[in-house]
């Protein structure tokens, strides 16, 4: 213990004068060569055991030394002593924090045991047992009128009585023929299916009722027995040692109906009408008014998610003085509406938005560009992402940190938690190891730290060069919903057939090679978003971007606002690309024919028979493609958008089982920054146009090693200069090329 001690304070005492001593300079030689530690990875750190000092300090000081890891993501977990939230737990929580101090690291703090955050240990369901998570139930009778039916209301809250004709699905509200908790009512002629809808607490799934995610005031109680005790004890390590606050899984669990009790009044607030003799959409067919229903229940849900858990925590750390970040579960997933609602919303609050990379390798790859896209939104300069959690550990080894990496790098994310290091090694229960005690991986720790540090160093900030945008189709996927579907048989998974919005994200990224951001329909309307000239203009202070091409993926549903300001871009000379199905119906009342009008002015009649290219005076073009594979979509793009930013002559095939090769390009302060990642086993040697004339350096993110490119020249191509190198990248490999 000693010696542990003497090693601390006086070793570690001239390296973190160094670390701090080091500024922040934006894209300098010798900061990419030993980037300032903040840059470097922090693992979660599972609390798998009983904590002493002398284990914590030295776990943390060979983590520091032996695996360059900037700090710990504490996460407390089912055996963790002593016990969570204890005057003793708090102990050496403070010990931790101590040693990190002067390690010069930092400890993101974890809000609550295990997952999902909210649960407080267990300590809300015996003090807040109301303020637990709820859920929707329908309870159903089928009744033949005329007919007198008589029955007591389910338990719980009721939130709708309703009946609905089978045949003609005509619904009657049948609350006013409630009296004293019995439902008395004559049916009339038909086949009648009676409904009740009531609120219920949730199935109990995991060790401990987690909070109503939807319920702010529940929330501010559940608030009181973890965050105020974590200001109280932890207060003078807040906005140093600690600067991030990590929450976990928060949303929509297992097909969960999850529900609140205010939910009807933030409904008629939202859609301006009375959600009672609508809530049979959640689980059937009622007419033409479906989609529409469906689209106002699901959009409420989101809202008073993003309002509440995600938002809360905001506003405690920014009082704080602290950053958030964490995510939902299923940020990956095609279908949001049972697992995050909307994952643009979601993050509409948080500081650090985040992607969740786990269970295993190259899961959620096309959806994770979505985080990216709403952290890009608002102008956020870091996305972070928890990695590796639950990959095999047999085919885990020291090229897959890298490989995965590459792949969350090349999307846009450039803060990395690795999921990580265990106290005991030995009781282990999500792999991999990813810690000096991993005999497998030690070794290659110290380099791949440094990658990090090197590579988040040069992406965190500045603006990302994209020209393509594509509508997240959200209105689709809620109006494409429902409860208790067959088909769902797995959370995030299901949605309409058509719904192709992340294959042409996997084609875009893996195949053409052309960068893109989605973009959410709502701010779209909103004057987020201008129109400028040929060009769709996102207005943020430093992550502007430019579109010259904006892709509706196949839906049925759309917002009207969103299609005419997609028609007002196409009038001023931009380009529609539209995939798989057209919108033939409106999110909103009554603009069905508005949208069929649009539709039609934009991509022509018999569109499902054969792609006509509609042209206007100003240079806009639109076409419909009914099955897009990657090979059309690339000649159409191409077709219109001939001056991309950055082209592949040699059309690089990638052969090897895993991994692929493709790039990204930020512009900060005046530098280009290209980062090209091959996660592959192929040897690459392709030719690479960079848009504009550039004098460039190739910058090795492995190494910190910066050499001038060399035969670069210039050539014209489609009326835009272009620089011309050769790219060269092993397998497995990845490198900048900065230039001005």
């Amino acid at each position: 213990m000693k010696q542990i001690t003497f090693y601390l304070s006086f070793v570690l005492f001239f390296t973190v004068l160094n670390v701090r001593a080091q500024t922040v300079n934006i894209l300098t030689k010798k900061a990419f060569m030993n980037p300032p530690k903040q840059y470097y990875p922090t693992p979660f750190w599972h609390m798998n055991g009983d904590l002493t000092d002398e284990g914590i300090i030295q776990q943390m000081t060979d983590a520091s030394f032996k695996a360059k890891f900037n700090g710990v993501a504490i996460l407390p977990v089912k055996n963790t002593k002593p016990d969570f939230l204890s005057d003793d737990y708090f102990g050496k929580i403070n010990i931790i924090l101590e040693t990190a101090k002067k390690l010069g690291g930092e400890v993101i703090l974890y809000d609550d045991i295990d997952f999902p955050s909210g649960t407080a240990g267990g300590k809300l369901e015996k003090i807040f047992p109301d303020d637990v998570r709820k859920t929707i139930d329908k309870t159903e009778v089928i009744r033949n009128g005329p007919s007198t039916f008589k029955t007591p209301v389910p338990e719980g809250k009721l939130m709708a009585a309703v009946a609905m004709n089978v045949e003609t699905l005509e619904r009657i509200n049948l609350s006013g023929f409630i009296d004293a908790n019995i439902l008395t009512w004559s049916v009339p002629k038909g086949k009648w299916r009676i409904m009740f809808f009531n609120l219920v607490i949730a199935t109990h799934y995991e060790p401990h009722f987690a909070v109503d995610f939807l319920d702010t005031a529940a929330i501010d109680r559940y608030m009181t027995l973890t965050y105020d005790e974590y200001s109280k004890r932890l207060g003078n390590y807040f906005g140093n040692t600690i600067q991030k606050v990590f929450f976990d899984d928060v949303g929509f669990w297992r097909t969960e109906r999850q529900w609140t009790g205010e939910f009807d009044e933030k409904f008629k607030e939202l859609n301006g009408f009375d959600p009672d003799t609508y809530y049979p959409a959640l689980w059937y067919n009622i007419g033409p008014e479906t989609d529409l229903a469906r689209v106002a229940f699901f959009n409420t849900r989101a809202e008073l998610l993003a309002e509440g858990y995600p938002k809360m925590v905001t506003k405690w750390t920014q009082k704080q003085g602290l950053k958030s970040t964490g995510h939902p579960p299923g940020n990956y997933g095609i279908q949001p509406v049972d697992m995050n609602g909307d994952i643009f919303k979601y993050y509409r609050h948080t500081d650090i938005p985040l992607t969740d990379y786990i269970l295993w390798y190259g899961r959620g790859l096309d959806g994770f560009k979505l985080v990216v896209s709403a952290s890009e939104l608002y102008d956020r300069p870091i996305t972070a992402t928890e990695i590796y959690g639950a990959f095999e550990e047999q085919s885990f080894d020291s090229l897959m940190l890298y490989r995965a990496l590459m792949e969350m790098l090349v999307r846009g994310v450039n803060y990395v938690i690795p999921h990580g290091m265990w106290y005991n090694p030995k009781n282990i229960w999500l792999p991999p190891l990813i810690s000096p005690l991993s005999e497998k991986l030690a070794p290659a720790l110290p380099r791949y730290s440094d990658y990090v540090g090197r590579t988040c160093y040069a992406l965190q900030g500045g603006r990302r060069v994209s020209d393509i945008a594509i509508l997240y189709p959200i209105a689709s996927l809620q109006g494409g919903f429902y409860f208790d579907a067959p088909e769902n048989k797995l959370e995030g998974e299901w949605a309409y057939p058509e719904a192709d919005y992340l294959k042409i994200s996997d084609m875009l990224t893996k195949e053409i090679r052309r960068d893109f951001t989605f973009v959410h329909p709502e701010y779209l309307t909103s004057e987020k978003y201008t129109i400028q000239n040929d060009l769709l203009h996102l207005n943020n202070v430093e992550n502007y971007q430019d579109y010259k091409l904006m892709i509706l993926p196949g839906g049925k549903v759309i917002s009207l606002k969103a299609l005419q300001k997609i028609k007002k871009f196409f009038d001023a000379g931009g380009k529609v690309l539209a995939t798989s199905l057209l919108p033939s119906k409106s999110a909103e009342v009554g603009n069905d024919q508005e949208i069929e009008k649009i539709v039609t002015e934009l991509f022509g009649d018999n569109t499902a028979t054969q792609a006509q290219l509609q042209t206007n005076d100003k240079g806009g073009k639109a076409i419909y493609l009914a099955k897009p594979t990657a090979e059309l979509l690339s000649k159409t793009i191409s077709e219109l958008v001939p001056a991309p930013d950055v082209i592949f002559p040699d059309t690089p095939k990638i052969t090897s089982k895993l991994g692929y090769f493709s790039y990204l390009h930020k512009i900060h302060n005046g530098k280009d920054i290209y980062f090209f990642a091959n996660s592959s086993d192929n040897n690459l040697d392709t030719e690479v146009l960079l848009r504009g004339k550039l004098n460039l350096e190739n910058w090795n993110p492995n190494t910190g090693a910066v050499s001038k490119l060399q035969k670069v020249s210039y050539v014209k191509k489609n009326g835009q200069i272009y620089t011309r190198c050769t790219l060269n990248l092993q397998g497995v490999q990845s490198t900048f090329w900065i230039g001005k």
